[in-house]
């Protein structure tokens, strides 16, 4: 009892430890704290000798998730995402469009060479949507392997990296070279990013508060998902259970109060590491390197595919370079990396659109990876 005990402690409490050590070290900041958190998990439930328990890892990966989904999903405006630019939403819907031509494409390139290629298709579906969250989710709803989610989202850390080199610096060139220039038009609040402002800037009390409320409504969201699922299918059905919280969290995403909410997107962060803990304490390694490096070939192929797609149809409709580019950033990062590529790119003025899309992602993420899973095994 007193081993489970401590590994709840350390679960619990790594998150906090890991998001300070990203924001104090710049290499740690690039690596990202939910790769970190991955590591930390994989390293606690590996070290000789170690009395971790995989199954209680489980356990608390499974109730994170579930919790995490609404907490990220109620401070998006998706009021104010229908109200951007037209550019702007049109770019991000041909991103969706992008990511489910290249899982498409990528299940038929490696059908015969992967085993389901149909749940790996939906979970990078979801990623290249929303981000590593839906990835992680979609991967549970399939039932997927940990040690195969865990390669995937090391594949795509990997691909990621690389991209994001590019996308800083040589692609931004290329975007402009081939796509409309971008039209400044001033926006005053362009110049915030909300996930650099400090957590509670209103003080403790007002925290403990934002946490109460916030928690609350994602532990409600998650117990009436969980309560009609039984009365629907007769058992916890994971597939039923994260569309239902996904639904609940875009429905309190319409309730304008909790978009002035401090804090309840770093709160929804912070379940998220705790999954991502938590699931990397489930792997064995000594499984995890007898597996085929061809998932990691498949993750490339699907990354990869969704941008150039995005860039053919980007062309084709005459999005402009800024713009192609803060969506698809949107797309395959979600909305931590938008600040950093706006930066890059000079142009800080669409930093809201895409913070705004990228949260958008999060919130359609989860629909387009299931639904994409089940219509590839229909079809290869």
């Amino acid at each position: 009892m007193v081993v489970q005990i401590v590994q709840i402690i350390l679960i619990v409490v790594l998150p906090v430890l890991l998001t300070w050590a990203a924001r104090k070290n710049k290499a740690l900041k690039f690596v990202g704290p939910i790769l970190l958190a991955y590591v930390a998990g994989i390293l606690l439930a590996n070290i000789p000798g170690s009395p971790w328990d995989r199954s209680l890892a489980m356990t608390i990966s499974e109730v994170a998730v579930p919790i995490a989904i609404p907490l990220v999903l109620m401070c998006t405006d998706l009021v104010k995402w229908l109200k951007l630019a037209k550019s702007t939403v049109l770019s991000f819907v041909l991103v969706m469009i992008a990511a489910l031509l290249a899982a498409l494409l990528s299940a038929s390139i490696f059908r015969g060479s992967v085993e389901t290629p149909w749940k790996f298709a939906g979970m990078l579906t979801g990623c290249y949507t929303g981000g590593t969250p839906n990835l992680m989710a979609i991967g549970m709803a399939l039932e997927v392997p940990s040690e195969s989610i865990v390669l995937v989202n090391t594949g795509d850390m990997l691909w990621g990296g690389l991209y994001f080199i590019l996308i800083t610096s040589v692609m931004k060139k290329v975007y402009r070279k081939f796509l409309p220039a971008f039209v400044k038009t001033e926006v005053k609040d362009a110049q915030v990013d909300p996930f650099m402002q400090p957590i509670f800037s209103k003080g403790i009390k007002n925290g403990i508060g934002n946490i109460a409320l916030t928690v609350g409504l994602a532990i409600l969201a998650t117990g009436v998902a969980v309560g009609a699922s039984i009365l629907i299918t007769g058992k916890m059905s994971t597939v039923l259970i994260l569309l239902l919280v996904s639904t609940f969290g875009i429905a309190f995403s319409f309730l304008k109060r909790l978009h002035r909410v401090e804090g309840s997107w770093h709160i929804g962060q912070y379940f998220i590491l705790l999954f991502s803990i938590a699931l990397g304490g489930t792997v064995d390694i000594k499984l995890f390197f007898q597996s085929s490096p061809t998932l990691l070939l498949y993750t490339g192929c699907v990354m990869f595919s969704a941008i150039i797609i995005h860039f053919i149809l980007c062309k084709i409709f005459k999005i402009d370079a800024d713009t192609a580019m803060i969506t698809s950033t949107a797309g395959i990062y979600g909305p931590a990396f938008i600040a950093p590529v706006a930066n890059a790119m000079g142009n800080r003025e669409i930093i809201v659109s895409g913070l705004i899309t990228g949260l958008a992602g999060y919130a359609v993420g989860n629909y387009l990876g299931i639904g994409i899973a089940y219509l590839v095994r229909l079809i290869i």
